[in-house]
């Protein structure tokens, strides 16, 4: 009778968790740049799908797409990978879905001391030219567009002092979407 009553116990606490929608994915339908970007936090290491608009496709090596939100501060980088391959340019200025993993990349002061030891090397990459990182890049990392690879450095170093002093936190978080998956949106009214 202990047994029954026990396994009773266990499946409806199952059915609770399954039909209250806590199923270890917390997303519900397509994400907007603003969604995710709001509280990214809240979806790292997670599937999302996210709709916005397709402002650039990396010209260098095509594995990057940048998706705009409500405005071009609102940003996130869409990364490719090698099953996945290069995104399309007919991507550029059309609203598009990506399906992946929002991850989180931070970097600390000892980021920024190899950066600047791969600059002064001329070791480090750019993507954009004559010393400058790429513009759509630098936007969507809260830089002055045109900063020099050294301006960001010290930039960060800034930005990392401000949020320890405000939050406790000794790094800077961005966030990208590892993509599995992307297709343009049609536009209906059109066909």
């Amino acid at each position: 009778m202990k047994q029954k009553t026990l396994f009773t116990t266990i499946a409806v606490i199952f059915s609770f968790l399954a039909f209250s929608g806590c199923t270890g994915n917390s997303q519900k339908g397509t994400l907007t740049v603003d969604n995710i970007l709001s509280n990214p936090g809240e979806y790292v290491g997670k599937p999302i799908t996210v709709e916005g608009l397709a402002t650039h496709v990396c010209a260098k090596s095509g594995m990057k797409l940048f998706l705009q939100g409500s405005t071009d501060a609102q940003s996130i980088r869409a990364e490719s990978n090698s099953t996945l391959g290069k995104f399309n340019e007919e991507c550029v200025n059309n609203k598009v879905v990506v399906k992946g993993t929002l991850v989180e990349e931070r970097i600390t002061e000892a980021d920024l001391q190899k950066m600047e030891e791969e600059i002064t090397e001329g070791t480090n990459v750019t993507h954009g030219e004559g010393g400058e990182g790429c513009e759509t890049e630098q936007k969507t990392e809260g830089l002055a567009v045109g900063s020099s690879e050294m301006g960001r450095v010290n930039d960060f170093r800034t930005r990392i002092a401000e949020r320890k002093a405000s939050e406790g936190k000794d790094y800077l978080s961005f966030y990208h979407i590892a993509a599995d998956s992307y297709h343009i949106v049609k536009d209906n009214a059109k066909r």
